[in-house]
């Protein structure tokens, strides 16, 4: 494992704010996927204070939205947070930056199974490098943590992602389609009735 100095973890966690911005902040995802002989889904948002979580770090007295905005206007202070003492900070941020783009580099979903006693998640997003964790709230689920891992380890039943589409959060129908499964005979594939527009997205 890489440990990073404070310098490096002020590099890595700005220019992954900037991504994270315009590709995630303000924004809700909607995984469809392949679960055993149907299609599912499942929907998620971001927010700008969910950013915090991802990075590992432990800020000293500033809010999560006072870090994101500090990380946008590149004035984040290596005095304005520390690692974990657990090592889980530099496990993070060796793969932040290959999380916080518009799918979240996601092909596979599930359900977390446990198997970290210390690890509090619901669902897991992700692939054989990362996963992003996720939490449900009354509305969707929102991301609490992202994981060094390979997600088939943690989660019982990877279901295949098959497309993701985006949208602002306050649209009430998704207009982007921002992966698609190859190799789909989409022909035979068969949307839940509330989603099935999305079909018609490419």
């Amino acid at each position: 494992m890489k440990r990073y100095s404070k310098e490096e973890a002020v590099s890595i966690v700005t220019g992954c704010a900037l991504k994270y911005k315009n590709n995630l902040a303000g924004k809700s995802i909607i995984f469809v996927f392949a679960d055993s002989d149907r299609i599912s889904y499942m929907e998620t948002a971001f927010n700008s204070f969910n950013y915090l979580h991802l990075t590992g770090l432990k800020v000293n007295n500033i809010t999560a939205k006072d870090f994101f905005r500090r990380c946008i206007n590149r004035k984040l202070s290596t005095k304005d947070f520390e690692f974990a003492t657990d090592g889980t900070t530099h496990l993070k941020l060796g793969v932040l930056p290959s999380v916080v783009n518009s799918d979240l580099s996601a092909r596979m979903l599930g359900s977390y199974n446990g198997s970290n006693p210390v690890l509090y998640t619901e669902k897991l997003v992700g692939g054989v490098k990362a996963c992003v964790g996720f939490v449900r709230t009354t509305k969707s689920y929102v991301p609490n943590t992202i994981l060094n891992l390979d997600i088939r380890d943690y989660v019982d039943a990877p279901a295949r992602i098959i497309a993701t589409y985006r949208k602002p959060q306050q649209d009430s129908r998704y207009t982007e389609c921002v992966y698609r499964a190859r190799n789909i005979d989409w022909d035979m594939i068969t949307y839940p009735d509330e989603i099935a527009y999305l079909k018609n997205l490419v």
